[in-house]
């Protein structure tokens, strides 16, 4: 079993060697998602350990957004709403 230190050591260095032994003979596959979940299969080529990295999302970045008809968020209330009906 793998302790929670070395679980967390792996994280902390982004995960640049085997869980397992240590060593940097290690491939990943691609990144697979379901849901809000996401995974990435990992295998080491010197002990053939294999685990699945975890990923969540954190942020948003670079967003473009159409300068044809971007979207404008639409706000109800009843006012408004009133307002279109004469």
């Amino acid at each position: 079993m793998i302790s929670r230190a070395r679980r967390k050591e792996y994280v902390e260095v982004g995960g640049s060697f085997c869980i397992n032994c240590g060593g940097g003979n290690i491939s990943a596959g691609r990144v697979e998602s379901e849901g809000r979940e996401a995974w990435q299969p990992v295998q080491c080529y010197d002990c053939g350990s294999k685990w699945n990295d975890i990923f969540r999302l954190i942020g948003v970045d670079d967003i473009t957004l159409p300068e044809d008809d971007p979207i404008i968020p639409q706000v109800h209330n009843e006012k408004e709403d009133a307002d279109d009906h004469p």
